[in-house]
Formats: C-alpha cells, structure tokens, sequence
C-alpha cells in the first residue's frame, strides 16, 4: 500500500538515544536556506536515501522506516544552522562502493538543491565495522620517522622540487643531489610534476635515487623521495609497482581528484612497503567556503582511514589562506584516537622558510613534517645553503635557541634571516 506524504515524513525523525552508532552513519551540516530548519532537513534526508521530490508507490512504510535517514537534531534558527542526521548504515557497503558510494549519497546531490543556499558537511561519524573495513595508515608518524632517522621527537624538515615544472632529468637530479648534501630528511616531487616528456616519471626516479646515493655516501644521512605517481584508477597499481621495483621509498598521491579509493588500493597492496604521501591540492574547491561544501578536517580523517602516511595541512603565515583553528582540526583527525589507526603525520607547506618554522612548529608541534620549497630552493646561497638552513633553524628552536642567537654561528642560517624568505600575503 501507498503511504501518504505525511506518513512517510513521521518516519524521518528519530531519538538520538535510540540510534545504535554501530548500524548507522551519523552526518553532521551546517545549512542555511530561505526556509526552515525543519523544512530544508528534511529535504536532505529525503534526497539523501530513499526519496525523490514526491512519493513514489515502492517506498512504502517499511523501507522508508528500516532505510530512510532519520533527523537526530536540528539547531539552530530560522533557515540557519545545524542538522544532524542518521543514515542506515546497511545502505552501504564499505567493501564494494566504499566512501565513494557513501559521499555520492550523503554528500552528493543536496550541494544543487534549491531548498538550501549553502550546506556543508561538517563530520561523519562511521561504525567501527565500517571503518575497520579500511587500512588506515601502513606506517604512521612513527613509522616514516624511523624510515627518516628522527626518532627523536624533532620536527621531520624536507623540500618541494622547485621550480615545479622546467627542469629535465638531468637537472632535476642535480638539484636533488644538491639539495640532499644540506642533510634535510625529505624531498619530493610537485604536485604538478607527473611525467613530462622532457623529466619522464622513472627517468627521474632513477636519477634522483642515484643522486640521493652519492649525497648519502657523502653525508651519511638519508633522504626520503616521494615520487608523484597522480594517475588514473586502472593505472596506479601498476606504477607504483614499478616505481617500488626502480627503487622508490616514498610514493605521492594527489587525493583530492585521484580519490580516495586510489589511496585504499594502494594502502592494501602488500607489494606496496613504503609510506603515502598525501597532497590535498584542490581540496579548497570544497572547502573555503566556511558554509558550503565539505569540513577539510573531514576530508583529513578520510584520507587517514584510506591509508594516508602523511596529509597536507597548509602553513601560517605562506601564500595560502591559512584558519588555525581549522588546521588543528586537520590535525587532530590526522593524529587523534580513530578507530585504532596509525597516526597520520601532517605535513606543513606552501610558504614555510627559516624565518616563520616556529610559527608553524606553535601550530603543528614536532611530530609533524615540515615542507620549504622556495624557502630552500630561494636562499641567496643556493639549496644546499637553504636546506641547512632549514635544519639550523629546526635545530636552534628544538633546543629553545632564538633564531637570531642561532644565526650567529651558522652562516647558512643567517643568510636566511637576512633574505627573507617570507612569502607576501
């Protein structure tokens, strides 16, 4: 039999009490509409499972009750403020589908809706089930400092190739060579570097990796390089594999438009035994707008859960729009209690130098690692000046040595202090 409008809508609303958290998906957004609170929830959790914009004969009483989302909470006045809704979490399979069904239906259509100016996802909260159908990450903070050689509580340091497109094979494992000899722990690619016929992908890994060598044999310290392998879904498998096998110790992935399920397939790869490196690049598409699209921390505690070694956050005081607040959410969804996971190590870049690493250590703490590409590559005295630079600095703050005081007795230093190395807003 047909239910009527009005039944089906009873249907919609739920006690918070009486919401197992292990059968359902808890969504958390922020709205904002020219209609009531009421009114635009319950439109979400209509579009959102198992409605359409009018009743349709096959939702009856009983599928609307067992799989229509149920309305938890609404906060808030007017068309403003917060809506909290429950999801069965049987409609959803994290083996087959994944986040990938999950964020087309709960984050997925209500962005057109009419009813709504701006909604944004603000969390989700997953059953333990569920998330454990996910890797989590191989190797972790503490993984990726022992892989580094920093197991000593100090800040992880490292460099973005700059500049990021231009450079031939040669070249680019000139500088890498260079840049190794300052003794930082990590170099990689540049978001925007993939496989350019003039540095093709495992031309320059295997010029690099040498490069890295001969920097080792002098220096004694090695150097991680994570390699961006950004590529299609039915394609990464295969050059990670192949990356691994021309000696890479770090693989990069670009999430935000290779997905997270590309970071999952890699994660669970057995033959895949190095550490991910997370770039978010294009994640401000959905997340600056403070009232629409999707929380960034989420977006973080995702990318976690799919096997994430290390995630971008950002920096204070870069070129990049910066909120502290947000970037501690991002950082504690990536280091914070999560279902039993591994720490996700945040990696702070986009405008870092010598002379704001300690406005950025206040933000991030040490178990975080630290990114200076033009703050390196820019130093008046070329890279290798610029990555002792850097770890000069690292040093000198650790210890609770002022940057100034530092400077006197480390020319590198110094010579940093004096350039700059402040990008402007």
């Amino acid at each position: 039999m047909r239910a009527s409008d009005e039944t089906l809508r009873e249907l919609m609303y739920a006690n918070p009490e009486a919401i197992d958290p292990e059968e359902h998906i808890i969504a958390v957004y922020s709205v904002e509409g020219p209609h009531p609170l009421q009114r635009i929830a319950e439109e979400i959790a209509i579009e959102c499972s198992t409605g359409t914009w009018t009743p349709v004969g096959y939702e009856t009483l009983e599928v609307r009750g067992k799989y229509g989302a149920k309305i938890l909470r609404i906060m808030g006045s007017g068309g403003s403020g917060f809506v909290e809704i429950a999801y069965n979490a049987s409609n959803y399979d994290p083996e087959i589908g994944g986040i990938a069904n999950l964020l087309s239906d709960i984050a997925g259509n209500l962005f057109d809706m009419n009813i709504v100016d701006k909604v944004k996802l603000v969390d989700i909260r997953l059953p333990s089930h569920w998330a454990r159908a996910h890797p989590g990450p191989k190797f972790g903070i503490e993984g990726v400092r022992g892989l580094a050689g920093a197991e000593g509580g100090r800040p992880l340091i490292g460099t973005i190739m700059k500049p990021n497109l231009g450079l031939d094979t040669k070249a680019y494992a000139k500088l890498a060579y260079e840049t190794a000899l300052g003794g930082l722990d990590f170099i990689k690619d540049d978001e925007a570097l993939v496989n350019p016929k003039y540095c093709p992908l495992f031309d320059r890994l295997s010029a690099v990796m040498e490069a890295l060598d001969r920097a080792r044999e002098e220096t004694g310290k090695k150097v991680l390089y994570a390699l961006n392998i950004t590529h299609r879904a039915d394609g990464i498998l295969e050059l990670a594999d192949r990356a691994i096998e021309g000696g890479a110790n770090h693989l990069m992935v670009c999430v935000t438009y290779a997905g997270y399920g590309a970071i999952q397939a890699l994660a669970e790869d057995p033959s895949i035994n190095v550490p991910i490196h997370v770039h978010r690049c294009g994640h401000g598409a959905f997340t600056r707008d403070p009232k629409h699209g999707i929380e960034s921390a989420l977006m973080s505690k995702l990318a976690r859960m799919c096997g994430a070694d290390e995630l971008h956050v950002g920096s204070k005081t870069g070129k990049f729009v910066f909120d502290a607040l947000d970037a501690r959410k991002c950082i504690t969804a990536m280091r914070g209690p999560l279902h039993g996971f591994k720490r996700t190590l945040p990696v702070i870049a986009a405008g870092v130098s010598p002379v704001n690493l300690r406005e950025n250590l206040e933000v991030a703490g040490r178990d975080a690692l630290f990114l200076a590409g033009g703050g390196v590559h820019g130093h008046p005295d070329g890279s290798t000046a610029g990555a002792r630079a850097m770890m000069q600095a690292a040093e000198a703050l650790v210890k609770g040595i002022s940057l100034e005081e530092a400077a006197k007795s480390h020319r590198e230093l110094a010579r940093a202090l004096e350039w700059g190395g402040r990008p402007s807003a």
